[in-house]
């Protein structure tokens, strides 16, 4: 086996195409190398941890890390390790887990079809609803009724039940034979100030329009997800489920639950036709029938089926050559063993469920929150642009995969559909670990809300700072002014109408910028200033004070690079100095400043920060923590200001032609770089009085 992380994520991406994944991200995006978990927790080869709000894919619901089931199926694997259930053969594992599926799910549900997935679970159900009426005498119930966003599989039979319209779009799908109609999803589809009794009424009444419209004679069966789970966590309104029913009987067309994942704890019941009171014709189980542990499924079928297909069939042409496998099956009578013991059920039911919702409820009033819904331990969370009135993200999608993103990068694995962010976590679940999924998800929201409301206010204020004199009358002092960014953003300034106060360490540098401000008909200011001296910052309020009257901005853009190597080679002396400088200077400064700030009727910090406070240069140690320190040290002075006028907002330059970037990457090519000017603009909105937001990271590229 390979050596590293990185050589496992090379052999995947050279010769692994992954199942939903675009493969070119992948040529660009390493996979994460999964190691190992315990409970609710997993961790990568490189030691990150992640708490799995997402169970796998729905499916391990006894958690991670149950050596009880490694050693049910190693043992089992000694004992018989296969064999068929072909021609008049099983194992003793599969015979017990069917009699012991047909005592837990509903009465009526008495046999069992094994299989190896949802997909061929379901593929299966579609088979036997059109042979049972061909047996029947009705060879032309052929059709069955699916619904829109339901997902049933990824076999061409499985694709086209669904409703899943990237998947149809893929190798020449829907087949012929297959129906759809609207989910009941009110989010979407319910009419303003429709009771959901209403809307159940009128969502089931789709399915029984199309059965009248293609003719009960020609309609099979009809196949609902409880929950719908990769639809988005649609949740049907109460009564919807009875109703279908109901509706398929009374025109004599077959009803079929996909419980792949609503069943074995999931809603607090063994199954939703237990939860609901259903008495389906045949229920497709999968997940967490082994909790993931080994590949198995089921299809549950009721007696008017079964004895038919007993009775008229002459033997049933269909299986799979792994079909209760004797170790899936060992693997899965301990998984229900252990949901048993532990009474994982009861702990959904009588307690989970309800801190579940608790913690999801409290991320209603996020303002990108349009709807918070949740069954069992099962929810979504749907974002929307705009709440009243309710407008969806355009292009759909993108929003919801960032949150996705920025969840795992925080070590919380969710769940995208749409704009959906999908919740499903262990059985095991600690209330802690609950309370972290809500936690970071309203972080990560609310940070996200900032950056999209400084592209929105940096779009307003792009009028605004059109004129040339967005800052005219203000008085700004802006340190490193010597060259690079310092100068480049004092020249702008300058130019915008402000007056303008140069800081650096060398006179004879700041006199060489001060002059092209005069020449350009500016007004200027220089300040000698060491900053890696403490005593050169006392007293600053005071003399500026006293010379100009007022300070309006202030921009922190003094800074050291320091040495370029693992920390373990960094000296301290090097590593002081990076921190006395980019940080240490940065917060005396402010301190220092802040009676003046405050006085100010457009009160200003902004802070120069690094891609390396993000961790994205690994040898940039002293460097790195500085920055990220003074990102924490903007976020706190932003918060304590939040109540007076003063914004406080830091800006990320990204990759643009210094003589510090020079230095860092003496073989990159510069011309490709952006100049200090081309990235003033982000300074001079941040810097306007009609900015509003604070606290904010902005990148350089916003100004686009």
């Amino acid at each position: 086996m390979p050596a590293t992380p990185s050589d496992l994520a090379r052999l995947d991406r050279d010769h692994h195409l992954h199942p939903f994944t675009d493969p070119k991200v992948l040529q660009e995006d390493a996979p994460i190398v999964m190691a190992g978990g315990k409970d609710s927790t997993l961790w990568d080869e490189d030691g990150k941890l992640y708490l799995d709000a997402l169970a796998g894919l729905w499916c391990v619901n006894v958690g991670y890390g149950r050596t009880e089931l490694a050693e049910v199926a190693a043992a089992q694997m000694e004992r018989l390790a296969y064999y068929n259930t072909f021609f008049k053969t099983t194992t003793a594992p599969t015979a017990a887990l069917a009699a012991k599926l047909a005592e837990l799910m509903p009465d009526g549900l008495d046999h069992v079809v094994f299989a190896n997935s949802g997909s061929e679970a379901l593929d299966t159900i579609v088979r036997f609803c059109r042979l049972f009426w061909e047996l029947k005498g009705q060879p032309d119930k052929k059709v069955m009724i699916g619904r829109e966003e339901g997902y049933h599989g990824s076999t061409l039979a499985t694709i086209s039940l669904g409703g899943t319209l990237a998947m149809q779009a893929q190798g020449g799908l829907p087949l012929a034979g297959f129906a759809h109609v609207d989910t009941a999803y009110q989010f979407r589809h319910g009419a303003p100030g429709e009771s959901a009794e209403a809307f159940a009424e009128r969502a089931a009444g789709w399915i029984e329009e199309k059965i009248l419209e293609l003719g009960a004679d020609t309609v099979a069966g009809v196949v609902v997800e409880p929950v719908q789970g990769a639809g988005g966590v649609i949740i049907p309104p109460p009564g919807y489920l009875a109703r279908v029913q109901e509706i398929c009987r009374r025109h004599d067309v077959l009803f079929a639950l996909d419980e792949v994942v609503s069943a074995f704890g999931r809603l607090g019941a063994w199954s939703a036709a237990e939860r609901f009171g259903l008495a389906p014709d045949f229920m497709a189980l999968a997940k967490g029938l082994s909790s993931g542990y080994q590949p198995i499924s089921a299809v549950m079928i009721g007696s008017r089926v079964a004895e038919t297909l007993i009775e008229k069939s002459g033997g049933l042409a269909h299986g799979f050559t792994y079909a209760g496998h004797p170790v899936a099956a060992a693997v899965a009578l301990a998984n229900l063993q252990i949901i048993e013991r532990e009474n994982l059920i009861g702990r959904v039911r009588d307690d989970l469920s309800d801190h579940f919702a608790a913690a999801l409820s409290r991320l209603a009033d996020q303002p990108m929150v349009g709807e918070v819904r949740s069954l069992g331990l099962i929810g979504a969370v749907e974002l929307v642009q705009q709440r009243d009135p309710k407008i969806l993200y355009d292009p759909e999608g993108l929003v919801g995969a960032v949150v996705r993103d920025q969840m795992q990068s925080r070590g919380v694995i969710v769940r995208a559909v749409r704009d959906a962010l999908v919740i499903a976590p262990p059985l095991v679940v600690t209330h802690r670990e609950i309370d972290r999924i809500a936690d970071t998800l309203r972080l990560v929201l609310d940070d996200i809300l900032e950056q999209i409301g400084v592209v929105g206010d940096d779009r307003a204020l792009a009028e605004i700072t059109a004129g040339g004199n967005a800052l005219k009358g203000l008085t700004c002092l802006v340190t490193g002014a010597s060259r690079g960014i310092g100068a480049a953003v004092a020249e702008r300034y300058a130019a915008e109408g402000a007056r303008v106060v140069l800081a650096a360490r060398s006179q004879a540098d700041l006199e060489k910028v001060a002059a092209r401000i005069r020449k350009a008909g500016g007004q200027v200011a220089t300040l000698a200033l060491d900053l890696s001296e403490p005593a050169a910052i006392e007293g600053l309020a005071k003399r500026i004070g006293e010379k100009l009257g007022r300070l309006d901005v202030v921009v922190a853009n003094h800074g050291v690079l320091g040495e370029i190597a693992p920390l373990a080679e960094v000296s301290d002396a090097v590593f002081d100095q990076a921190i006395s400088v980019n940080l240490n200077a940065t917060f005396r400064l402010l301190r220092e400043l802040d009676p003046l700030l405050r006085a100010s009727p457009n009160g200003r910090a902004l802070l120069v920060t690094s891609g390396a406070a993000q961790g994205a240069m690994p040898d940039w140690g002293a460097y790195a923590a500085s920055k990220a320190g003074l990102e924490a040290l903007a976020r706190a002075y932003a918060a304590e200001t939040r109540s007076s006028r003063v914004r406080v907002n830091l800006v990320d330059p990204g990759e643009v032609r210094t003589g510090m970037r020079a230095a860092a990457f003496p073989e990159e090519d510069p011309d490709r770089l952006p100049t200090p000017q081309e990235i003033t603009g982000v300074f001079v909105r941040l810097a306007s009085p009609a900015c509003g937001f604070s606290g904010a990271r902005v990148p350089a590229s916003v100004e686009v």
